[in-house]
């Protein structure tokens, strides 16, 4: 399906007209997005041999707590599309988790998001462990020979962790919680850093790499600083590293590009990042509460988003339906 001089709005409007409902005609609309985005990626996707040139199709955000749902999206997406350079979004909650690894073994490339979850031990760490995990699970039951064809990513967003974390601490006021303001989100990503340099090393990971298969990169999302008293460049440049991807906003981008400095930090200070672990650790501040919070709000802002698409599209669709009938 081709759309020629026709508006996204003036295509819905002909599919709803035909009978199609709103979503249905969101998805084919996305669909076709993402085709002639893909193509615009070939080149990239091929020069790099697949390791760049994607890009990210996120499933339904209210089939984040179902399992199947976000299998069966998946494989229809990813069919429709029709191409290796799109990676099927999913949120890394538990029970998308489980979906990843099925995903994974049907040979589809998948962006494991939302990972901005404090958990019970040491940050995020448990909640990535378990995503890596489901890659590497599904890499191992995938029925190709070659695997170099899938691949994958774990986004990490950033400075949402900290807008969070520094409310608690400035709640709790003391000199000692002051002064780790800003500092717990990039001993998250340090740590992190740790545990994906640990799993893609040893007798596992190398069995899978002799078959083809791309390490499973971190992607840091949200890199913009929202606290004005922070430097504009401060999570990009503490962000730095080996087969790591970072996500930027113009401002941010501009902001690197005239001042940011291009050094490797993520494996710099380990063992400073595990003391302000600790420090934020004796404070009493609740992992499980903030990681809980985080999720609902990231993943309601998603849905919200979505329904808002949804619900524009349905009135302009219809209105211009509406006048087209009376022409």
């Amino acid at each position: 399906m081709v759309l020629l001089c026709k508006s996204p709005v003036s295509y819905v409007s002909e599919l709803v007209g035909a009978g199609k409902d709103i979503e249905s005609a969101y998805w084919e609309l996305v669909v076709k997005d993402i085709q002639d985005t893909c193509k615009l990626l070939e080149p990239i996707y091929n020069e790099t041999d697949g390791e760049d040139g994607h890009v990210s199709l996120a499933v339904s955000p209210k089939l984040a707590n179902d399992t199947n749902g976000t299998i069966e999206a998946a494989k229809w997406l990813h069919n429709m599309v029709g191409s290796p350079c799109v990676y099927m979004k999913i949120p890394a909650t538990d029970e998308s988790i489980s979906s990843m690894k099925e995903v994974i073994s049907l040979g589809i490339s998948v962006n494991a998001t939302v990972i901005c979850i404090f958990e019970q031990l040491i940050f995020c760490l448990p909640k990535y462990e378990a995503v890596i995990d489901a890659y590497l699970d599904g890499l191992e039951s995938c029925g190709m020979t070659d695997l170099s064809k899938v691949s994958s990513v774990t986004t990490f967003y950033i400075s949402r962790v900290d807008v969070t974390l520094d409310k608690k601490l400035e709640q709790i006021g003391t000199t000692e919680a002051l002064d780790l303001k800003g500092k717990g989100v990039v001993a998250q990503a340090v740590l992190a850093y740790q545990l994906y340099q640990k799993k893609f090393s040893g007798p596992r990971w190398e069995r899978l790499e002799n078959r083809g298969a791309k390490k499973q990169r971190l992607m840091w999302a949200s890199t913009n600083v929202k606290n004005p008293s922070y430097p504009d460049t401060f999570y990009v440049n503490s962000v730095i590293g080996r087969d790591t991807i970072s996500t930027f906003s113009v401002q941010a981008l501009q902001a690197f590009m005239d001042h940011g400095i291009l050094s490797r930090t993520l494996d710099a200070k380990v063992s400073e990042a595990q003391d302000i672990y600790n420090a934020i650790e004796k404070l009493g501040i609740d992992w499980s509460s903030v990681g809980l919070e985080l999720e609902h709000e990231v993943l309601d802002s998603f849905t919200k988003s979505f329904d808002n698409v949804l619900e524009c599209m349905q009135k302009k669709a219809m209105n211009i339906y509406s006048f087209q009938k009376h022409v």
